[in-house]
């Protein structure tokens, strides 16, 4: 019962997080622009797509996977110590 509590916890965290992403920020379109029309010159890529998600969200990218990791360690681990915790 009590591995249900905490991965149903875990879920309403993680919804939580994840709709703060969705919330439009003032001047978005701004930096829109900036990034669509220098990212060739700030990167050096041909493919705008990477030169944002390589360069300019490198460590956003980098922390999002070690909270990704940490949350599976956690699982893992309340999974398999029942009571140990």
């Amino acid at each position: 019962m009590r591995r249900k509590i905490i991965a149903f916890w875990m879920f309403i965290v993680f919804i939580v997080m994840a709709s703060f992403k969705i919330v439009p920020l003032e001047g978005a379109d701004e930096l829109y622009n900036y990034f669509i029309t220098n990212f060739y010159a700030d990167t050096g890529s041909n493919n705008a797509v990477s030169g944002i998600y390589l360069d300019y969200r490198a460590y956003d990218t980098l922390f999002e996977t070690l909270l990704l990791l940490v949350s599976v360690i956690g699982i893992i681990y309340f999974s398999r110590h029942e009571g140990d915790y």
